[in-house]
């Protein structure tokens, strides 16, 4: 299975425990970029829980599209601001693409998170659909055997340590999508050694299910690029 970015620019997918799930590819996303003055940097790890009131949230719970920021969890990248995300978001779209993009931002970055078991399972057992597969599901596992591997494609040098941004990114909601069931289309940038990348993004697709009263991740997959870089929608301030 190969896929051409919006650039032209080849990617092989990267697959995760063995299954057909594929992660994320390295961008090109042909959008412009906004830089912030000040990229987050990334929180030391706690004991996940959800908490009801997120510390430096400025999102809401999915009331509309002006709410969406990608940061509904807080600022921080782990598995509290996950469950946090997950806890607070509404049932409509809004609240799916909220969920879909906390997950990424905590997934899709170095040093690794899912190598820390406890928090890794966390997300696992709480964010992942009853339908989704098992492969999927072992977030540990599937980290485990990419290890040593660039898993950017070539977007960020082995080893470099890199995060996710929504300042610069863009969500769309696939047609087709139902009241209980969205498929939600991300692009986040790149930020390395504490810069945003304008021209690196990373893309996914993640089909979102209510069940158990909020959002739950069935299964990811990769979105059509050209129609995210033409059509999509901007996250709202971003983090």
């Amino acid at each position: 299975m190969r896929m051409v970015t919006a650039s032209g620019r080849s990617r092989w997918p990267l697959v995760i425990g063995g299954s057909l799930l594929v992660l994320a590819i390295g961008g090109g996303i042909a959008y412009t970029a906004t830089q912030p003055t000040e990229p987050a940097t990334a929180p030391a790890s706690s004991t996940p829980t959800a908490a009801p009131t997120p510390t430096g949230s400025v999102s809401g719970n999915g009331d509309n599209e002006d709410d969406v920021t990608g940061c509904l969890g807080g600022q921080d990248r782990n598995a509290n601001m996950v469950l946090t995300a997950q806890a607070d978001a509404k049932h409509t779209t809004y609240g799916a693409v909220e969920v879909a993009t906390a997950f990424y931002r905590w997934l899709w970055q170095t040093p690794n998170p899912a190598a820390n078991t406890a928090e890794a399972s966390a997300v696992s057992e709480a964010v992942m659909a009853s339908t989704a597969n098992d492969a999927f599901r072992d977030l540990t596992a599937g980290y485990q055997a990419m290890a040593g591997t660039d898993i950017t494609a070539g977007q960020v040098p082995i080893g470099t340590p890199f995060h996710l941004s929504t300042t610069n990114g863009l969500w769309t909601v696939s047609e087709g999508s139902t009241t209980d069931k969205v498929e939600v289309n991300i692009a986040a940038g790149y930020v390395v050694n504490g810069e945003l990348s304008p021209t690196k993004a990373a893309v996914i697709s993640q089909t979102m299910v209510w069940e158990n009263d909020g959002w739950h991740i069935e299964s990811a997959g990769t979105p059509d690029q050209a129609k995210l870089a033409a059509g999509g929608t901007r996250y709202t301030g971003g983090c």
